[in-house]
């Protein structure tokens, strides 16, 4: 069966193109045609089933999946690592760590001023950064401070940690996460070392945050600060996750609570006023977390698994 003239002419420029690796400048001199005539054959190509293009990659539907989020939540970038049943639990966490720890370490810039949360990822997190010289960086905690039987997880000694991986400047904010009382909790605000410590906090450059699920498995109750009435109280609340100084509702909104009113450090409304907040998170059970602080615009960076990308789509 004889082709026609042009039928010929756009697959030679689409063999051309796509086979033998031409660029469309190229392609448009040997063919003595515009390269705009070129750009709008390859398009007519892709239209007319022609030409079909498919990314064979293992990682090519957790990119998808990134860019839908992107999209649904308006966020500057989206790192999911993919899973599978055969990936364990704890490989999984220690890829979204290194992932996050890669992530980080191409966007440092001489001057930035760097928050921390707390928490097992955040650790995991910093084992991973490699070490590298920014003595202009300065690194301070976003929330006070847990007992020192739990210093992996201490936001002064992650602060601590992460200094000395960037050779930079830190601060500490010498305060507890979770105060004993309301009446400690307003006597702590009202002094100069926690003042100090939450301006610093509030105009940080980049934050990195982990996320909990009270309601699911919280670090709070695994470290002993949080009784069974209290986490009654939580679930009475209608909280959905924990972050920073905040339990937050499903919008993302600090709750009125009296656990709340004892939790020192800047709350989840003021990551808003952050230009790059970085919220890391593993496990399915995550997503219902994570969410409310995407619908809140707490977030700009996300890194998470597979199943939790899901859930949020």
């Amino acid at each position: 069966m004889r082709i026609s003239e042009d039928r010929r002419k756009m697959l030679k420029i689409v063999t051309m193109y796509y086979e033998e690796g031409l660029t469309q400048a190229v392609i448009a001199k040997k063919m003595r045609i515009s390269r705009p005539v070129i750009s709008k054959i390859l398009q007519q190509a892709k239209e007319s089933g022609i030409v079909s293009i498919s990314i064979k990659d293992e990682s090519a539907y957790a990119v998808e999946l990134g860019l839908r989020l992107e999209k649904k939540y308006q966020l500057d970038d989206v790192i999911i690592i993919p899973t599978n049943e055969q990936k364990h639990a704890q490989t999984i966490k220690l890829d979204v760590s290194r992932a996050a720890a890669f992530y980080f370490k191409e966007h440092l810039k001489s001057e930035m001023s760097i928050g921390l949360s707390w928490g097992t990822t955040l650790a995991d997190m910093i084992d991973e950064v490699p070490y590298q010289s920014f003595p202009t960086i300065n690194v301070c905690p976003l929330v006070g401070g847990v007992s020192s039987e739990h210093l992996y997880f201490d936001t002064n000694h992650l602060v601590f940690r992460l200094a000395e991986k960037l050779n930079s400047r830190c601060q500490y904010f010498y305060a507890p996460a979770l105060a004993e009382n309301s009446e400690l909790a307003n006597v702590l605000n009202r002094s100069q070392l926690v003042g100090r410590a939450m301006t610093q906090a509030k105009n940080v450059d980049f934050a990195i945050i982990g996320v909990g699920n009270p309601n699911e498995s919280s670090t709070w109750k695994q470290l002993g600060y949080i009784t069974e009435k209290e986490l009654t109280i939580i679930k009475q609340s209608g909280v959905k996750g924990d972050a920073v100084a905040s339990l937050f509702d499903k919008n993302g909104q600090t709750v009125n609570n009296e656990i709340c009113e004892r939790m020192l450090g800047i709350k989840v409304e003021d990551l808003v006023n952050i230009p790059d907040v970085m919220v890391i998170g593993c496990g399915e059970e995550k997503a219902e977390s994570i969410k409310p602080l995407l619908l809140g615009k707490c977030c700009t960076i996300l890194v998470v698994d597979q199943l939790i990308a899901e859930a949020l789509v």
